[in-house]
C-alpha cells in the first residue's frame, strides 16, 4: 500500500480548562498532512466566539524553529482557501451536543503530494504543540476530546525537495481609521500565498481594512494594489469556491448568537426549522461578519447549511499559479513590505497575517 493513516493521538479529554499538547514526531517516514479533531460538549444554547477561539494556537516546530504556527481561525482559513468544497467544522451547535472542528497541517498542494511532503528524519526533534481554551466559545463547557491523524506514506517514499510551511508573521490590533499598517515579509522563503485576517465580530473584514497593497521597497515594484477589498472579493468570487457548512442550531427561546465560518457581508444560513411551532429567522439584514443572531421558539432546532465567502474575516492573496512552485513569489533581495490601510473599525478589531511557504531541505 502507498500510503496510511496513523493515529497519533486517539480521542483524549485535556487535563484542564485550557493548556497546551506537546508530541513528539516518532513517525519516520515522509507525512502529507497532519489532521486534529477537537471535540467540546456545548451546554449554553449561544456562543462567544467562533469555534476555532478554542484552538488558540496550532505550532509544528523543531526546537525553537517554528516550521507551522497559525491560531484556529488562520488554520481553518488557509484549508479553506488551499483545499475548496470543504467544511472543517460538524456544525452541530445544540446544548448537550458534541461542538466539533477539524484542524490541519497540509504540507503539500495536494494529500499525498510526492514534491512537497514533511520528512521528521530531516529534524533532530520535531514537536507538535496544540494549545486549547475549551471555554472560550461556551463559558460552561466542562468536557472536551482532542484526537489527531497523520496521513503518511507507505510503500510509495518520495524525494520531496520540502514542504508548506505556514506562518502568523504578524498579529495584534490594527491602527486609527486611514492609518497603515506596514508588514515587512520575510525575503528567505518562496511564498505561494498570503492570508490576511482582519477581524471585527459582527462585520465584514473590509470594515476593519479596506485598501491592501504589497510592493517592494528596493526596486519600488507593486505586487498588487488593491484599493478597494469589497471590490477585491466581488471579483475573486469567479475564482474562490462558496464555502459550504452544515448547519444545527438549537434554540432555548428568544435570541441565540451562533457564528458561521463566512464572514462576507451576505453570509447566509438556509435550513429547515424542526420542533413544534419552530419558526426561526435571523435578526437584522443578514448574518454579517459570520455572526447570526438567531429568533425561534424554545425547543426548535434549525437544520441546514450556512454559505458565503471569506472564511473567518480572512482575505486571501495567491501568488501565480498555486500548483506550480516555480510560479510562486521569491522576495529575496527584494524588501517586501505589505501595507493595510484601516477602515471604520479602526483599533477596535485585531487581526494575523499568514504566509505560506516553500521550507526547503
Amino acid at each position: 500500500m502507498n500510503y496510511r493513516t496513523d493515529l497519533l493521538l486517539a480521542a483524549t479529554a485535556m487535563p484542564a480548562a485550557s493548556g497546551t499538547k506537546t508530541m513528539d514526531i516518532l513517525i519516520k517516514k515522509p507525512i502529507s498532512r497532519i489532521e486534529m479533531t477537537y471535540t467540546t460538549t456545548k451546554v449554553l444554547a449561544t456562543n462567544a466566539y467562533g469555534v476555532p477561539a478554542c484552538i488558540p494556537k496550532i505550532e509544528l516546530v523543531d526546537g525553537s524553529k517554528p516550521l507551522h504556527s497559525l491560531c484556529g481561525y488562520t488554520n481553518q482559513a488557509l484549508a479553506y482557501y488551499s483545499r475548496g468544497n470543504i467544511a472543517m467544522e460538524q456544525g452541530i451547535h445544540i446544548r448537550t451536543q458534541e461542538e466539533c472542528a477539524t484542524y490541519a497541517i497540509d504540507f503539500g498542494r495536494f494529500l499525498h503530494d510526492p514534491l512537497l511532503a514533511f520528512d521528521p528524519s530531516k529534524f533532530p526533534n520535531p514537536q507538535l504543540k496544540i494549545s486549547w481554551n475549551r471555554a472560550a466559545c461556551d463559558a460552561s463547557v466542562a468536557t472536551d476530546s482532542l484526537e489527531i491523524w497523520a496521513e503518511v506514506f507507505d510503500e510509495k517514499m518520495p524525494s520531496p525537495i520540502g514542504f508548506l510551511s505556514a506562518r502568523e508573521i504578524w498579529s495584534g490590533n490594527f491602527l486609527a481609521e486611514n492609518s497603515v499598517n506596514e508588514i515587512l515579509l520575510p525575503e528567505d522563503e518562496v511564498i505561494r500565498q498570503l492570508l490576511v485576517r482582519a477581524n471585527y465580530a459582527g462585520y465584514e473584514p473590509a470594515y476593519q481594512v479596506d485598501i491592501a497593497k504589497l510592493d517592494e521597497a528596493s526596486g519600488g515594484a507593486v505586487i498588487f494594489d488593491y484599493q478597494n477589498l469589497d471590490k477585491y472579493l466581488q471579483r475573486m468570487k469567479s475564482r474562490w469556491q462558496v464555502i459550504k457548512c452544515p448547519f444545527t442550531g438549537g434554540f432555548d427561546g428568544g435570541a441565540e448568537t451562533f457564528y458561521i465560518p463566512q464572514t462576507e457581508y451576505d453570509a447566509w444560513i438556509n435550513g429547515v426549522a424542526e420542533g413544534a411551532d419552530g419558526a426561526t429567522h435571523v435578526g437584522g439584514a443578514s448574518c454579517r461578519g459570520g455572526k447570526a443572531v438567531m429568533h425561534s421558539t424554545a425547543g426548535a432546532n434549525l437544520v441546514g447549511e450556512s454559505g458565503g465567502y471569506l472564511p473567518w474575516h480572512t482575505f486571501q492573496f495567491p501568488f501565480g499559479n498555486q500548483q506550480d512552485p516555480g510560479d510562486w513569489y521569491d522576495p529575496t533581495a527584494k524588501r517586501p513590505r505589505l501595507r493595510l490601510t484601516s477602515n471604520t473599525a479602526g483599533v477596535s478589531g485585531d487581526g494575523n497575517v499568514v504566509i505560506e511557504t516553500i521550507h526547503r531541505y
